[in-house]
C-alpha cells in the first residue's frame, strides 16, 4: 500500500480520513480493513457482504453510508497539508510495529513531525500532573540517559511528569513522541505549547483524533492504550492511588509490555501507586543501565549516554555565585545534609553554611526534616522548563 502521505488530496487519503471519522470503533474498523483491504474498498462493497463480517451491524452500516460522503474529509486533509502533517496509515512502515499487534490499534495516525520508522526503541515514562521535586528532576534524569542511550521516549505531553520526561530526551540531543488526547492541531495543554514546537521539531506528535477535536476526560483512557502500546516497555515515574499513569501501566500488563517503577519515599502519597506496582511484583528502576537490562538488551548494543549534567540548566539563574551553583548541582542529584554537601562539593563549611542561607533566600534551595537540603520548586523548573 502506497505511504499516505499529505502532498496531494488523492482518493486514497481522502477515504482513509473518512474512516478515521465514521465513528466506529478501531477493532471493526480493523476487521474491515483486513477483509476488503483498502478503505474505498470498504465504501464500494456490497451491502448484504458487509453485514456478513462478524460485529458489523446495520448501526455501522448507516455510519458508513454516512462517512462515504463526509465533505469534512477534504476540509481536513487540505488542513493536514497546510501544517505539514501525515497521516499514517495501519499499513504504512512507519506505523510503530507492536502497536499493530493489538485488537483495538487505530486504523491509522495523525502525525506532526517526523515518524522514522517502526523499529525504534520505543519506551513509555508516566506520571501524575502534579509531581513532587524529586519525581520531577527523576523523570527528567532518567528520560535523559534513555534518549541519550538510543531510546525514543514515549508520553503525553501533559503538565508535570510527562512535561519533564520530553524535556529531559530533548536536551539529550535524542527523540520523543507524545501521543495526545485530542487532535494534532490542538494545542493542548496551552501552558506546553513551547514544548509542543521542540517536539514536532525533534520526534512527532501522534493522535488517533480527527483533526480539530477538543480533548474529554474520556479520550485519555483510550489515549494511554497507544503510549503503552507502541512501547517495549512503561516505566511509572510517579502515581498516587488513582492516578491516570496507573491506567497506562494496567494497559501494559494486559497488552504484555513490561511494566517499571522508580521507588520513592515510602511516607510520600504521590508514591502510594508505585509501591503498590513494587509490591504486585513491578521491576524497580533507577538508571537507563537497569532499563535496558529489563529488557533483556545486551550492554554492548546501548550506546554509551552523555552523563546527565544540570549546570548548564541552572546557569540560567542569574546572579549565582560559584559555590552557589555547585550546592544546587549537588542538590540536583537528591537531598543532603549539610555535611554531605561540604564533602561533594569540597568546599569550607564556612562558605557551605553562608550559600545555602542565601540560596534559601532566593527560595532555591529549602532545608527540610532532619536538617536535609534540597532543590526548590524554582530550581527544579530551571532544570525542566524551557
Amino acid at each position: 500500500m502506497k505511504k499516505s502521505k499529505v502532498n496531494n488530496m488523492d482518493e486514497e487519503l481522502i477515504a482513509w480520513v473518512r474512516l478515521t471519522r465514521c465513528g466506529i470503533s478501531s477493532e471493526r474498523l480493523l476487521s474491515l480493513l483486513r477483509i476488503y483491504g483498502s478503505p474505498q474498498a470498504i465504501f464500494e462493497a456490497d451491502e448484504d457482504s458487509l453485514l456478513c463480517v462478524e460485529g458489523i451491524s446495520e448501526a455501522h452500516l448507516s455510519k458508513l453510508r454516512k462517512a462515504k460522503f463526509d465533505e469534512g474529509a477534504l476540509k481536513d486533509v487540505e488542513k493536514l497539508n497546510s501544517i505539514g502533517g501525515e497521516l499514517i496509515t495501519y499499513f504504512d512502515e512507519r506505523y510503530p510495529a507492536l502497536l499493530r499487534q493489538l485488537p483495538d490499534a487505530p486504523i491509522a495516525l495523525y502525525a506532526l513531525g517526523e515518524m522514522s520508522t517502526s523499529e525504534e526503541l520505543l519506551i513509555a515514562m508516566v506520571g501524575t500532573r502534579r509531581p513532587s521535586d524529586y519525581g520531577r528532576q527523576v523523570a527528567y534524569k532518567l528520560a535523559y540517559e534513555i534518549a541519550s542511550s538510543g531510546g525514543v521516549i514515549v508520553s503525553g505531553m501533559a503538565i508535570g511528569i510527562d512535561g519533564a520526561v520530553h524535556h529531559g530526551a530533548l536536551d539529550a540531543g535524542g527523540k520523543t513522541i507524545a501521543v495526545l488526547g485530542c487532535g494534532v492541531d490542538v494545542v493542548y495543554p496551552r501552558a506546553n505549547s513551547q514544548l509542543r514546537e521542540r517536539i514536532i521539531k525533534s520526534g512527532a506528535l501522534l493522535s488517533e483524533f480527527p483533526l480539530g477535536v477538543y480533548p474529554q476526560a474520556w479520550h485519555f483512557p483510550i489515549r494511554n492504550r497507544i503510549i503503552s502500546g507502541m512501547s517495549l516497555a512503561v516505566i511509572v515515574v510517579e502515581a498516587p492511588q488513582g492516578s491516570g499513569a496507573l491506567l497506562t501501566a494496567d494497559w501494559a500488563l494486559e497488552q504484555g509490555r513490561e511494566v517499571l517503577v522508580v521507588p520513592g519515599p515510602i511516607t510520600s502519597p504521590n508514591f502510594k501507586g508505585n509501591h503498590q506496582l513494587i509490591k504486585e511484583g513491578a521491576q524497580i528502576v533507577e538508571t537507563a543501565e537497569d532499563v535496558f537490562e529489563a529488557l533483556g538488551i545486551p550492554k554492548e548494543e546501548i550506546k554509551p549516554h552523555a552523563e546527565v549534567t544540570p549546570k548548564a540548566q541552572l546557569q540560567r539563574l542569574p546572579g549565582l555565585s560559584p559555590v552557589e551553583l555547585k550546592i544546587l548541582e549537588v542538590l540536583s542529584k537528591g537531598e543532603r545534609h549539610i555535611d554531605q554537601i561540604v564533602r561533594e562539593t569540597a568546599m569550607p563549611i564556612s562558605e557551605v553554611s553562608t550559600a545555602l542561607v542565601q540560596l534559601e533566600v532566593r527560595r532555591l534551595a529549602k532545608r527540610g526534616r532532619g536538617g536535609l537540603y534540597a532543590l526548590s520548586q524554582e530550581a527544579v523548573k530551571a532544570l525542566t522548563a524551557h
